[in-house]
């Protein structure tokens, strides 16, 4: 027979490996309503870090839309190989089960392309995907 201290060993072994298991094939948690501003913008920045957009390329400010509403407008240089469809397309389906939607507008011949994040017909970001064609891709 086994001495208990092999056992419980065991024990634990397995529980661990279980639980790693778990823990990888678990989703990562998108809350199903926005509630803040902050869970917005939390959202946007998580959206870039999945699109390796680093913090150098983006540069945020406020419009003043007027006395008691201002947005956000996120302007990202990207290199000309970056596919602004693509990273539209991500933020889509990241927004769009939270009840927002984000129409877009490509400007040429720059192939800039302004997205913008709304609900109800009001926008609340703005996210710029500027074109930097003497940034080379590393």
């Amino acid at each position: 027979m086994k001495s208990p201290k092999k056992i419980i060993t065991s024990l634990l072994i397995v529980a661990c490996i279980l639980a790693g298991i778990i823990l990888a094939y678990t989703p990562d948690f998108i809350p199903n309503k926005i509630s803040t501003e902050a869970e917005l913008d939390s959202l946007i920045q998580l959206s870039f870090n999945y699109s390796n957009i680093k913090s150098n390329q983006i540069r945020l400010y406020n419009i003043e839309m007027d006395s008691s509403f201002s947005r956000k407008v996120y302007r990202v240089r990207v290199p000309n190989s970056f596919s602004k469809t693509s990273f539209h397309l991500e933020l889509h389906k990241r927004f769009q089960p939270l009840g927002l939607s984000t129409p877009s507008r490509v400007i040429f011949p720059e192939k800039d392309m302004n997205i913008y994040i709304e609900n109800d017909g009001t926008v609340f970001r703005t996210i710029r995907l500027i074109t930097d064609y003497t940034e080379t891709e590393e």
